[in-house]
């Protein structure tokens, strides 16, 4: 590890130059306005930013593109939104600003000028109409000082000199003369010489891993799934910007909003039949394996996707894990032609026991391996159940839970009630999950009390009342606009007929019932719900009882 010191200038031509690098997966810059003010301040104080921290990463570098002759680029590891804004204040474009049509509108948004007549704070500003609109040279935008070189060019130090004097012909300043103005000015344009402390590391990968683990960036922390997917970015050039993030985006208009590295862990369970990144191949991150196996993955996802939404199943917002995705993406890729049933049963089965609540890594690299030494669809999925106990029925008990701690209760009730083609409880009747005739992409279902939380409160307890026996799975609409009234109420008012209760499990008498009725409907719904989720389950599962 070494130490060194920048210049505020340096920060900025490595940026533009791509000395330093920014792995493709990284965030865009966030900042707002006024942290880019405050950043153009401290400095202007001499008060501290930070130090950045740079990864000399040898064979690992990030792509190198647009670097300057003779320079390998460096990795910036803890900085990017800091050498941006600067980047941004001087009015030059970062290597990494990937959309260059944007730069005009956010040197506009990003508009920071220096009030040369304030005497006291606030002695920066965001520009905004009044502030543009003013006359004269009064509010200077800071990328009109930050490039002059006033030491070293003689140009720009006769620039600063002539716009010293103009201020004051306009009348500004008034009781300074023109060097004092300029003194001021030479002040704002010489913050470009200010140092920046920098850290060069050298680490081995594993080390760096654990390093971007450790840090955390405005909450978001950095994972050891980041830092593989940047040592791809370096040895397949624009793979990840103009590959596995487009696609990404594809799943998420498909209503699977994954994150980038549960999306990387399936390629890599496809790949390498592995999740613990430190345990593969160094030459599994190199474009030969990661081309191959990548084209794989997408297609069992585009298959996983397909078959999802025959169960109702149109994002993967209810879901109750997504670890068990990995595990499911690696068997469709294995078999992609085999009936889905039998992963359906235990996708839902891996769920209902938390297969993945503990030691995820562990359990995922287990799955893996039995699905790799599997002979066939039916062996792999046996396998994986023989870790569960899998045959233990749903009871009445499981519907009596709290709804909002049973993320399977709610996932299975949901299902139950897509299978029943159960109308949606608006004037317009649609399917849950449609509208008309298409299917909606990222349905979310939204959890409706039957019996309505205030309508009960005081009246039974709190477990009752939020029990899932007394949930429906309904549309978001409608229930925004259900009262929390007495059931006959908006059951008559929205003409929620027998038969679209009926497809939610609910008996068509409910309208009729009272508060002392409550517990004897609840026991009785979830029993119901329980027989439901056992033919279900049980229908999923026959195919892997009858064959071999």
């Amino acid at each position: 590890m070494a130490y060194e010191g920048a210049k505020v200038r340096d920060v900025v031509d490595r940026a533009v130059s791509h000395v330093w690098s920014i792995p493709e997966f990284q965030r865009g810059f966030v900042w707002k306005a006024t942290q880019v003010r405050d950043l153009i301040e401290s400095l202007w104080l001499n008060y501290p930013i930070g130090s950045l921290l740079v990864w000399d990463s040898g064979t690992d570098s990030v792509e190198e593109r647009n670097v300057t002759d003779g320079v390998r680029p460096v990795w910036l590891v803890d900085g990017q939104q800091r050498a941006t804004a600067l980047g941004i204040l001087f009015g030059r474009k970062p290597y990494w600003w990937s959309d260059a049509s944007s730069w005009e509108e956010t040197i506009r948004k990003y508009d920071i000028r220096f009030d040369i007549e304030a005497k006291e704070a606030p002695f920066f500003w965001v520009a905004n109409a009044a502030i543009r609109r003013a006359k004269g040279d009064r509010y200077i935008p800071l990328r009109k000082l930050l490039v002059l070189d006033v030491d070293k060019r003689p140009k720009d130090r006769e620039t600063l000199q002539k716009l010293a004097k103009e201020i004051k012909i306009q009348g500004l300043c008034d009781g300074q003369d023109a060097m004092a103005v300029y003194s001021r000015l030479y002040e704002i344009a010489t913050i470009r010489e200010h140092d920046v402390p920098v850290v060069v590391i050298d680490h081995e990968l594993e080390d760096v891993v654990e390093i971007f683990a450790r840090l955390n960036s405005r909450g978001t922390r950095v994972t050891e799934a980041d830092i593989y997917l940047g040592v791809v970015a370096a040895r397949t050039p624009t793979w990840v910007r103009t590959t596995f993030l487009p696609y990404l985006r594809d799943l998420a208009e498909s209503g699977f909003d994954v994150s980038p590295n549960l999306l990387f862990r399936t390629l890599t369970g496809v790949g390498a039949k592995k999740v613990r990144f430190k345990e593969m191949s160094d030459s599994f991150w190199n474009s030969d394996s990661i081309e191959p196996a990548w084209a794989r993955t997408a297609s069992a996802w585009n298959e996983l996707v397909a078959r999802f939404q025959e169960y109702g199943v149109l994002s993967n917002d209810p879901m109750p894990t997504e670890a068990a995705l990995v595990t499911l993406i690696a068997m469709i890729d294995r078999w992609p032609n085999d009936k889905f049933e039998p992963l359906m049963y235990w996708f839902l089965q891996a769920s209902r026991f938390s297969r993945y609540s503990g030691s995820g890594t562990t359990t995922l690299e287990e799955d893996l391996r039995d699905v790799s030494e599997a002979d066939s669809q039916l062996d792999a999925v046996r396998r994986l159940l023989k870790r569960f106990e899998h045959e233990r029925p749903v009871d009445a008990d499981d519907f009596l839970r709290d709804y909002g701690d049973s993320r399977f209760g709610r996932f299975i009730l949901y299902l139950l009630i897509y299978r029943q083609h159960a109308l949606d409880w608006d004037e317009r009747s649609h399917r849950v999950g449609f509208e008309g005739k298409e299917v909606l992409r990222d349905f979310r279902p939204q959890w409706h009390h039957i019996f309505p939380r205030k309508f009960l409160e005081e009246k039974v307890s709190a477990d009752a009342i939020d029990a899932l026996a007394n949930i429906a799975a309904i549309g978001p609409t409608i229930n925004i606009r259900i009262s929390a009234k007495d059931p006959m109420d908006y059951i008559d008012r929205y003409k929620i007929g027998p038969d679209k209760l009926k497809q939610q499990y609910i008996d068509p008498d409910v309208a009729s019932m009272t508060v002392a009725n409550f517990s004897e409907w609840l026991a009785k719904r979830a029993q119901l719900l329980a027989d439901a989720s056992n033919e279900f389950l049980g229908a999923l599962k026959a195919r892997i009882d009858t064959e071999d």
